[in-house]
């Protein structure tokens, strides 16, 4: 089955030049003009990668991500942005809301089949295979992207459970934010490290509020991160 593509994008030169990138590889792709077309068709159907630009008419594409990250059906789908907002606050803010990756104006077609084909075996990749983690009252199930505490649902990004996984997975293991970055966020993001420690503190308050005991995410001053059961009453 051909991988399925929505872009949502107001210029129709560079709709039409990823229409063509896409389909040379063989995609199947869909395109929505306006904010608000692109959020009901990207919430109502099922696609492997959404592609986004910012500055649209209606709704623009941070509320569309916030929308996919908040919907329950849409919110492991790999999302990129690609817009002309090209200063790094733009693409920090883009990526801790949710994006996958960020890319700018002018872009090389080359370059974003590239990050798009990365994303996808990224995404693959994580999902093949994966096991229930269990520690204690915590489960992790990477099969649906989620994490509960004694069967309590713990609303977590799709970043933030990714982070989560990836320590968990190798628990004991130390991870510098120079790590975790390329893990989770890939090659191609050039973000500083402080996103990272963004996404920690979020992971480590939303599990708090379920579990106030346990610290699972250490701190490694200096270093980096790494996953351990720890109660607090230790």
């Amino acid at each position: 089955m051909s991988p399925r593509a929505l872009l949502v994008e107001d210029d129709q030169d560079i709709c039409e030049l990823v229409k063509i990138i896409l389909r040379t590889e063989s995609f199947d792709i869909d395109i929505e003009y306006d904010g608000d077309s692109g959020s009901r068709r990207a919430l109502n159907n099922e696609y492997d990668v959404i592609i986004l630009d910012i500055m649209l008419p209606g709704l623009d594409g941070w509320e569309i991500c916030k929308k996919l990250r908040d919907n329950p059906s849409t919110k492991s789908t790999p999302i990129i942005m690609l817009t002309a907002k090209s200063e790094e606050s733009d693409r920090v803010t883009g990526l801790e809301i949710g994006a996958d990756d960020y890319i700018t104006k002018p872009f090389s077609p080359r370059e974003l089949l590239a990050r798009i084909k990365a994303l996808l075996r990224r995404s693959a990749d994580f999902n093949q295979g994966k096991k229930e983690l269990h520690f204690g009252k915590l489960k992790i199930d990477p099969e649906a992207y989620q994490v509960t505490v004694e069967n309590k649902l713990i609303p977590l990004t799709r970043k933030e459970f990714e982070l989560l996984h990836i320590l968990a997975h190798h628990a004991g293991s130390l991870f510098s934010r120079e790590q975790l970055l390329e893990q989770v966020w890939g090659f191609n993001y050039f973000g500083d490290a402080r996103t990272v420690d963004e996404h920690i503190k979020r992971v480590r308050q939303k599990i708090a509020s379920q579990d106030p005991k346990n610290t699972y995410i250490q701190t490694v001053w200096g270093v980096g991160y790494k996953f351990e059961v720890k109660s607090s009453d230790d």
